[in-house]
Parts: structure tokens; C-alpha cells; sequence
């Protein structure tokens, strides 16, 4: 199990990098380019990864959030497509500004053809989404198609079976370990630089917020009916709530993201419940809220009865750079509820310098 205890802070957004040139063709004669071509090893997973640059293509799936991660480290025009629900555009602008609206957005399974389709040269995801393989699409079976495969690192398996579980390192550490790693893949070191002092920035500003004596318990509401889609201690969420002065309540898991049963939810006894807004429809919060609301055990709660509810979109709340700006957003509602002293810090706004 990881235990990290960390905190973050605001900073410029970065500006997206050009692309790199790629020669053009000969009229007489085709012109062998691999002379452009450059390589870059870095660590992924615990493993040493060789990657072929230019990376002009990339198909970013499993992760909204560390959609986001590419963006601040400069990724924009390397970005080929991504799975990202359109009504999460307008929340990746309000951190990163404008610009993913205008990158092709995938639906549906996403098979090799598709990738095939989009001409990718590499291809992201997660253990935890796309590379679980049910759609046929491995970092192995990318490989054999002669495209890159980069595993993000929240995602990283505890071993090599194919049921692990996930997370090797806490949910910052992770993070920092994406912006270090996309910032040596798209050639953009120097924003992935200015990324990392901003997030360092932004954690100690959280950090310097005082704790409440007994720190409030927060469950994650991702989904479910039969059952709660909740995230463990080696999740994002473990790492924000933390930053944000408060316990996860299921710290004690060693996963990411797990499911965990409405009894169990119910004996945890959060203070808070924070619930992930998919935005795929108008009324997904209000049917989530309900459905707590109705089960025996859990409405009676005084989160409940109070209405502690904290609504924040799942592309703050999967592994990303988002994650920070849902951190203090969390914070901003945990001082708002009375559950942690008042810091007098304006969460919506950036640090001084």
C-alpha cells in the first residue's frame, strides 16, 4: 500500500509547442527520412521504454484528466484524437485554455482500426481502461503495428499478471512522473518544467491550510447501482482528498478504482461525498444524489442530512493535471461545510509568485 502525503499550487498556462518538421518528398526519387528520426528512452511502469520522435499523432484514451496533463505541457498539436465527452471541453479550457474542441473526439470502442485510422504514432491509456485489452489493444499489440505505447503512470500494475492491482507509486508522484515523461516525448522539457514548479507551488499552498483536529472522511462517488465505483489509497482521488485536508475513507485499499457495496459504503460513515459528474446528461448528478439519498443506511448519514455533497467533474478526479484544481476545490467546500478550519486563502484564484 502507498502512502504519500503531499499538497500543491497555480502558475501560468503553458503555451502549446509547434510541431515538429518532418521533411517532404523528393519528385524524382522517395527520400529515406529516417535520418529525422530521433529516439528518446525514458521510465514507464518501472520499465526502461524506447520511443521513437517526431510524435506528431497521439491517440489519448482511458483518462480525461490526463488528457489535461498533455495539454499544460505544451501536447495540444500532437494530439490526433482523444476520448473525451465533448461537455468536458469547456472544463479543459478553463485550466488549460481554448483549443481541444478542435481535436477529433472518440466514442464507442476503440479497437485497432481506429487507432489505425487516426495514423498514430503513439497511443495512451491505462491498465485500468484501454490496455485491460478488451477491445484487443495492447501496448503489445500496438507494438506489433509498429506504434508506441505509453501507459499512464497511475496505472502502472503491481505485477505482471493480468488481474494485478493497479498503482506502484502515490497519486502525485504519478503524476509528476507523466509531466516529466510527455515533456522528453513531444520535445517540450522546458514547460513540463514550469508544469512541475506550478504544481509543487500550488500542493504547498494546500499544505500550509490547517488540518482539522479530526480530519473529515470522504467517499468518491463514481458510480454504480448494484454496488459503489469508488477509488482506493493508490488512486488520484486518495492523493486530492488528502491534499485537500481530508481522509479518503477507503485509503486502506490497495487499488485505484474498485467496487465496494453499499453496506460497506455505509459503515465507512463519510462526512463528505463528493460525486463525480460524468456530464453525459442533465440529470446524472441529481439521479446519483437520489439514489444515496434512498438506501437504507446511507440516508440517514449526516453527510447526508446535511447535503455535503461536493459535485466536481471525473476529468478533475482521474490521474492528471486537473487533479490539483480539484484539490483546491474540495479544500473550498471542506472549509465551506465547517469540517476544517478557514485558511483565508481564495482557492479560485492563483498564488502569488
Amino acid at each position: 500500500m502507498i502512502h504519500v502525503k503531499t499538497r500543491a499550487s497555480f502558475g501560468a498556462v503553458a503555451a502549446a509547442t509547434a510541431l515538429l518538421a518532418v521533411s517532404g518528398c523528393s519528385a524524382t526519387a522517395p527520400v529515406d527520412d529516417s535520418a529525422d528520426k530521433t529516439s528518446v528512452t525514458l521510465e514507464n511502469c518501472g520499465t526502461e521504454s524506447t520511443f521513437q520522435r517526431p510524435i506528431e499523432k497521439v491517440v489519448a484514451t482511458s483518462n480525461a484528466a490526463n488528457i489535461g496533463t498533455i495539454l499544460r505541457v505544451g501536447g495540444l498539436d500532437r494530439l490526433a484524437a482523444v476520448v473525451l465527452n465533448t461537455n468536458n471541453d469547456a472544463v479543459m479550457d478553463s485550466m488549460f485554455g481554448p483549443g481541444i474542441a478542435d481535436v477529433p473526439h472518440l466514442d464507442g470502442t476503440i479497437t485497432m482500426e481506429t487507432i489505425l485510422g487516426k495514423q498514430a504514432d503513439l497511443v495512451v491509456g491505462s491498465y485500468s481502461g484501454l490496455f485491460k485489452g478488451a477491445s484487443g489493444v495492447t501496448p503489445e499489440s500496438l507494438q506489433s503495428n509498429n506504434i508506441d505505447a505509453y501507459v499512464i503512470s497511475d496505472s502502472c500494475r503491481q505485477s505482471a499478471a493480468a488481474d494485478s492491482a493497479l498503482g506502484t507509486m502515490g497519486p502525485w508522484d504519478a503524476l509528476r512522473a507523466d509531466v516529466t515523461n510527455y515533456g522528453k516525448l513531444f520535445g517540450t522539457e522546458d514547460t513540463a518544467a514550469q508544469a512541475q514548479t506550478e504544481l509543487d507551488s500550488r500542493l504547498a499552498r494546500l499544505e500550509s491550510a490547517p488540518d482539522a483536529a479530526d480530519k473529515p472522511k470522504v467517499l468518491i462517488y463514481d458510480s454504480g447501482e448494484e454496488d459503489l465505483y469508488t477509488s482506493g489509497g493508490n488512486g488520484a482521488p486518495n492523493g486530492i482528498i488528502d491534499a485537500a485536508g481530508g481522509t479518503n475513507v477507503f485509503a486502506d485499499v490497495d487499488n485505484t478504482w474498485f467496487k465496494a457495496s453499499w453496506e460497506t459504503v455505509a459503515k465507512s460513515e463519510p462526512d463528505v461525498i463528493v460525486i463525480m459528474d460524468y456530464k453525459k446528461s442533465a440529470d446524472e448528478v441529481q439521479g446519483k444524489i437520489d439514489a444515496i439519498k434512498s438506501r437504507e443506511g446511507l440516508r440517514d448519514l449526516d453527510a447526508v442530512k446535511q447535503n455535503r455533497f461536493v459535485v466536481l467533474p471525473l476529468a478533475m478526479f482521474t490521474s492528471g493535471f486537473p487533479n490539483i484544481y480539484g484539490a483546491e476545490q474540495l479544500r473550498a467546500k471542506i472549509e465551506e461545510f465547517g469540517l476544517a478550519p478557514s485558511s483565508s486563502i481564495d482557492w479560485t484564484t492563483a498564488p502569488s509568485a
